[in-house]
């Protein structure tokens, strides 16, 4: 019997019945499938990543294009407000000069320091997309708190600019709204970018003589590219020019608005995609940009309509 399990213990094992290794066209085959998964997978994250960023861009371009709209609705509604006092002489409601506009923007807003840098453009800035401007005026009132007397306050946060009539009191609000331009980094680069913003006038008046100038300047809302602003007259047609005559202005009973917006940054846009402006000219944009115009139309109080 132990002869016979030497003989066993002594016998060579058949091939099969060994442990087998890896050879090397088996490992090459395995790290070439994982590899390939590897790409699979990358490429779906970073598709979802860029869709991502695309619709999060685009939704932001809306949001900001929603909020210019509104905001200049805002203090186009509220313009040629005058306050009822019953000291006063009587004023003329609504204020004549409530509105003013411009279809190249103005002279110097963005660094203006005498109200000669808010007259109107004849052209606009060379290399630039043309884009109007409103100014809107009107009066709030003065109340009291804890902290003492307040008024009004402007599109940039500052103080309404005191007015004094015959010995009345009153405070006004005169807000000058503008496309300006910037450089923002992207990732693509640096790149010009359009912004609303506002110039706000504080500057006192007393029985119609002014006094020391004071213009604050603001940004209020970035990738806005540009403003149109149309006049509706009380027939319901479509003025050709800005009015400028106070009695052009009474015959304004509506102001249509566009604004053209811009994603900030990279939205995932494909170059086959065609853009107009607010104006129905075309846009000329680069792959990762998109732009949209949004429009409204705002009612005012108006002598004629009332």
């Amino acid at each position: 019997m132990i002869t016979a399990l030497f003989q066993l213990m002594s016998t060579p094992h058949s091939p099969r019945s060994r442990n087998r290794g890896v050879t090397l066209v088996e490992l090459m085959v395995g790290l070439t499938i994982g590899l390939i998964l590897v790409i699979i997978a990358s490429s779906v994250y970073l598709y979802s990543k860029q869709s991502y960023n695309a619709v999060s861009e685009n939704s932001q371009m809306e949001e900001n294009g929603r909020f210019a709209l509104d905001l200049l609705t805002k203090y186009i509604q509220s313009s040629g407000f005058a306050m009822v006092d019953p000291t006063a002489p009587g004023p003329q409601l609504p204020l004549e000069d409530k509105l003013a506009g411009c279809d190249y923007g103005y002279v110097n807003a963005t660094a203006p320091t005498t109200l000669g840098d808010l007259a109107c453009r004849t052209a606009p800035p060379a290399g630039q997309r043309r884009s109007a401007s409103i100014f809107s005026r009107y009066e709030t009132d003065q109340f009291a708190s804890s902290a003492g007397k307040q008024q009004g306050y402007g599109c940039t946060n500052e103080a309404a600019a005191s007015k004094l009539v015959s010995g009345v009191q009153t405070y006004e609000v005169r807000s000058y709204f503008f496309i300006s331009q910037v450089t923002a980094q992207t990732p693509y680069g640096t790149t010009s970018m359009g912004q609303l913003s506002c110039v706000s006038d504080s500057t006192p008046v007393t029985d119609g003589v002014l006094g020391t100038v004071a213009l604050q300047v603001q940004p209020l809302v970035p990738g806005i590219e540009q403003i149109r602003v149309g006049y509706i007259s009380s027939t319901g047609k479509l003025l050709d020019a800005v009015p400028t005559t106070a009695a052009a202005w009474k015959d304004v009973a509506a102001i249509e608005l566009c604004v053209l917006a811009r994603t900030v940054q990279a939205s995932g846009n494909d170059t086959r995609t065609q853009y107009t402006d607010c104006y129905g000219d075309d846009i000329t944009s680069s792959s990762p940009e998109s732009y949209r115009t949004l429009r409204t139309t705002v009612a005012l109080r108006n002598t004629a309509s009332l």
